[in-house]
């Protein structure tokens, strides 16, 4: 029974590791786990959840004004003909988080991830410019994939992302969106190293990111296409990983202490 348990725990988590990071992101990087898709165990123990529900960003906490409240802002975007979600039509598949799912819980000693209160909840737990990842399959090649997602306590470096075409050489690409309005294209190599692809850089469809970000990436072969709320802030061609993998979400803390990234979507089209 054991046997047939542990298996089952490696089935569920698809993929999952971490990476350190110095500051210069070419630096040179050892993992200390395995990816879940690799036929080694990972070095690290998944934890059993637990009835003490995540840390809460630190927020002043105050009471309902007895004046006529100021409305916040809502960030909207005109609909755009040339955002894949429109005119790709219905996608593949979609995952709102709206049942807590064994699927997406994992925790290790820098991060941990559970569903919550219809999202997907994502925390780095605080150990700076440590990267860690998550995916799950199937695996895919040509697709558009994009997620709905906030970052309400970050700040400065603080990244979190899509990750995606990740094998079991443990190599991926991934899109990173910054807590400073930034955002970039990298890959992960399977000699523990991370390249630049694309470098970070500001962009004026980026929402503050403590209110919703629909970021997106559209991977056609060796070209690559990136959208921002359903806007194209850039693309690329990079013929290191052309094979198909799994998807998911990276992120990474520069130091904030339970850096949260919560995930309202996840969706992704196959393209023909």
């Amino acid at each position: 029974m054991k046997k047939y348990l542990y298996l089952l725990i490696l089935v569920l988590m698809l993929g999952a590791c971490n990476m350190p990071v110095n500051p210069t992101p070419t630096a040179d990087l050892v993992s200390t786990a395995v990816s879940g898709t690799l036929t080694s165990a990972p070095t690290n123990t998944i934890a059993v959840p637990t009835e003490t529900q995540p840390p809460v960003p630190t927020q002043a906490i105050t009471s309902t004004p007895t004046e006529t409240p100021t409305l916040t802002p809502t960030f909207t975007n005109t609909p755009n003909a040339e955002d894949p979600a429109i005119r790709l039509g219905e996608p593949t598949n979609v995952e709102e988080f709206d049942t807590p799912s064994g699927t997406w819980t994992y925790e290790d000693d820098w991060f941990y991830l559970n569903v919550n209160d219809g999202r997907l909840n994502i925390y780095s737990k605080g150990t700076p410019y440590w990267n860690s990842w998550y995916t799950i399959g199937p695996a895919i090649q040509n697709f558009y994939l994009e997620a709905t997602l906030t970052m309400p306590n970050c700040n400065g470096k603080d990244r979190a992302g899509l990750a995606f075409r990740l094998t079991n050489q443990n190599q991926f690409y991934f899109m990173g969106l910054t807590c400073d309005g930034t955002w970039g294209f990298n890959r992960y190599t399977s000699s523990n190293g991370t390249e630049t692809i694309l470098e970070y850089t500001e962009s004026d469809v980026i929402n503050p990111t403590d209110q919703p970000n629909r970021i997106g990436v559209l991977a056609n072969g060796s070209h690559f296409e990136f959208y921002i709320n359903g806007v194209k802030v850039g693309e690329a061609d990079d013929s290191t990983y052309l094979n198909a993998g799994t998807y998911g979400f990276v992120t990474m803390s520069a130091g904030t202490v339970n850096f949260k990234t919560s995930v309202d979507s996840l969706k992704y089209w196959v393209l023909p």
